[in-house]
């Protein structure tokens, strides 16, 4: 994680330098008014903004040119750090006649002492709340038994009138004060302090003031503001150019600090959604801050674990828009869901479709047109899958593993990434794997199997083997082959069946999947020599015959990797392995039926005669063998059922023995010798007539199938 802190401390700027919104000459016009004013009475200057527009920014611009004037004393008040009329009362005198007097120490009288006498009274009238008459008047007698409220007034203006000086008090965050507070601050500005040559500026959202005053007065609070502010003036507004160059700088300064380099594509797409949706959302500095704060909070947290720029705009989406982030928060299924087009002309397509857009758009409805149209925007930029739903194309597979290559939002697999910042306890960290993926693609673990094995040991194999699928053509050809040779050790990991027990596309076979691409992404020259690496170190023996299996083209439209000659080479590296290491009984203890029945089918072509004869003896060293060579050449059939703990169970069993069966059987053995085998052990039952292909079948029905086909090829002879 970076050490650099990226926050942004959302504080009030000073000096000119530091204004990234062009509102120092506005202060400084305001600085030069205040200045320049002839008027010896009150004078009151409002500045109206909403919060975080930069109201204080201003005011410290207005106090720094100020500040250089030798004829105006500044007064700080703080008028919400007090909790009741008196308490702020007395202060405010107190700060007053403090700054005063420091100052003006050669005059007859001093200003402050004038400012403390006065305050004192102010302080006893309200006091008065809670005596009885008797008792304001003997608090009345003592405090005013020599000068009255008016008179120390009056001395208070004589004071400043003599001294020759303007003094400008500031009062900032009124509107962070609560309707009664806010009453008094104005009843103080109105009524007690309107002193002589004293300008009062004032910043505040004046909706928010306006409406605390509207109680209290019967022509409206804008009425009784108007007779209070003499120079009403609002915020200038951020100029939209200002905004983005402040937010962009940020969010470039967070990536440069983490480390993070985008490429043009992914600029391009952020800077488009930036521009297009984001920029009007963005009304304030205070938006801009929060934002990137935002974002540099979280990208050390998740740097290498999602897309950068879905988390970009998602936190976007959250600042501005709250509603719409929970939305999307809470609707993940219907958000990632693949809307294909491979239903399209059905019934159920178009519910899937229409469905879809009324539960999206019943959440966008509530907005106004401009705001409706940018969310559109928005989701379809975070989930292109949801571009058919509103109206749009639709993407077909190859940009699904895009998504889930590029850790996209729309990835149901990413998804919760995005909203719980972490990596779910059983998911992979991004991280993590790409360091394992380095260190697969530069070295060949032939000789530290147990060092590759522990690269791996807290990752599941699923996950592992699906990202190596969709990640498979982000590697180039010298890579991909590293990467190749060192899954072939590691089949015994990959589980070769899924969670519901099938084979197909479980992870050892997505494993021979993605070396059969290594292959083929070798020069033509070069894969005769991979591929007896590959099928030379495979293991178990199962996987090297799922990757041997695999070379062979099962249809005219796939691409042929090796030629004739090549496969039959390749055939011989496996054969001879098998025959070198293992005995039949170990190969068939090890190997499933069909991968059995392939070895002996190799054999077959290689030394039939030596085959036949090593098989009769095994037969005749177990009457068992008869069985298991039987069942080696008939159709296995995989049934799939639930118990009542709603279980997924697999039954495996024989359903099927064909003429081709017979055929390749009759390649490797005698066919005469396995029928008269098969009578001495079971008897004949060469009357079964099946009356299936994928019902389950008996010993004895399989035996009996057997001798039928057998019978029947004896008699066309």
């Amino acid at each position: 994680m970076s050490e650099t802190n990226s926050m942004l401390d959302d504080l009030p700027v000073t000096n000119k330098e530091e204004d990234a919104f062009q509102r120092y000459p506005f202060a400084s016009r305001i600085a030069s008014v205040i200045e320049e004013s002839k008027s010896l009475g009150s004078f009151v200057v409002g500045i109206y903004g909403k919060w975080g527009e930069g109201k204080s920014s201003v005011l410290n611009f207005i106090k720094k040119d100020l500040e250089q004037k030798d004829d105006i004393i500044i007064v700080e008040f703080n008028p919400w750090l007090f909790s009741n009329e008196d308490q702020l009362l007395l202060t405010f005198f107190n700060i007053l006649a403090s700054e005063i007097d420091r100052p003006l120490k050669s005059k007859k009288e001093k200003v402050g002492e004038a400012l403390l006498e006065y305050g004192k009274a102010i302080g006893a009238v309200g006091n008065f709340v809670g005596f009885n008459g008797k008792e304001i008047m003997e608090v009345l007698g003592k405090k005013l038994s020599e000068t009255s409220i008016n008179q120390y007034k009056e001395r208070v203006n004589t004071a400043l009138e003599e001294v020759d000086k303007r003094v400008v008090v500031i009062i900032d965050d009124i509107d962070r004060l609560d309707i009664n507070e806010i009453q008094i601050v104005f009843r103080l500005i109105k009524l007690v302090a309107n002193f002589k040559n004293t300008v009062y500026l004032l910043s505040f959202d004046d909706e928010l003031v306006a409406a605390a005053l509207d109680g209290c007065y019967a022509k409206g609070g804008y009425d009784y503001l108007e007779k209070i502010i003499q120079l009403p003036l609002r915020l200038p507004k951020a100029q939209l150019s200002a905004l983005r160059k402040y937010t962009l700088d940020a969010v470039n300064k967070a990536l440069n600090d983490n480390g993070i380099s985008l490429s043009e594509d992914e600029i391009y797409r952020f800077i488009e959604y930036f521009d297009k949706c984001f920029l009007r959302l963005i009304t304030t500095p205070r938006i801009a801050v929060r934002y990137t704060n935002a974002i540099s909070f979280l990208i050390p947290m998740l740097k290498g674990e999602v897309n950068v720029v879905d988390l970009l705009m998602i936190e976007g989406v959250k600042v501005t828009m709250p509603g719409i982030y929970n939305f999307i928060r809470d609707n993940s299924g219907l958000l990632t869901r693949d809307y294909s087009e491979s239903d399209r002309f059905t019934n159920t397509y178009h519910q899937k479709i229409e469905d879809a857009r009324g539960q999206i758009e019943a959440h966008i409805d509530v907005y106004n047109h401009g705001d409706r149209k940018i969310i559109k925007q928005i989701i379809t930029n975070l989930f292109p899958n949801l571009e058919e739903v509103l109206g749009h194309q639709s993407h077909s597979y190859k940009t699904w593993r895009d998504f889930y290559k590029g850790k996209r939002l729309c990835s149901g697999r990413y998804f919760e990434r995005y909203f719980t910042y972490v990596v779910l306890e059983g998911e992979i960290s991004d991280v993590v794997f790409d360091h394992v993926t380095e260190q697969i693609s530069q070295h060949d673990f032939i000789n530290h199997q147990k060092e590759l094995m522990d690269l791996f040991i807290h990752m599941k194999p699923e996950d592992v083997a699906l990202k190596l699928q969709f990640l498979e053509e982000s590697f180039d050809s010298e890579t991909k082959l590293i990467i190749a040779l060192n899954l072939c050790l590691m089949g015994e990991y990959f589980p070769e069946k899924d969670s519901g027990g099938f084979r197909i596309m479980a992870a050892q076979q997505q494993m021979a999947h993605f070396i059969l691409s290594a292959i083929e992404n070798q020069d033509e020259t070069e894969r005769m020599t991979l591929v007896k690496k590959i099928l030379g170190r495979a293991w178990p023996m199962n996987f090297a015959f799922e990757i041997w299996r695999l070379l062979h083209p099962n249809s005219k439209s796939k691409e042929v990797v090796l030629l004739d000659t090549e496969l039959k080479e390749a055939s011989k590296v496996l054969y001879s392995r098998c025959k070198k290491q293992y005995s039949l009984d170990q190969l068939y203890n090890h190997l499933y039926d069909a991968h059995f029945r392939y070895m002996l089918n190799i054999g077959g072509e290689i030394e039939p005669k030596t085959l036949r004869n090593e098989l009769k003896e095994w037969m005749e060293s177990d009457n068992s063998n008869f069985m298991k060579l039987l069942c080696a050449y008939s159709q296995t059939t995989y049934s799939h059922s639930s118990n009542s703990s709603r279980k997924s169970l697999t039954k495996k069993y024989k359903s099927h023995f064909s003429e081709e069966f017979y055929k390749q059987l009759s390649g490797v053995m005698d066919m005469d010798f396995f029928f008269e085998t098969s009578v001495l052990l079971f008897g004949d039952h060469s009357e079964f007539s099946p009356e299936s292909d994928i019902d389950e079948l008996s010993e004895e029905q399989l035996v009996g199938w057997f001798q039928k086909i057998h019978k029947t090829n004896i008699e066309e002879v």
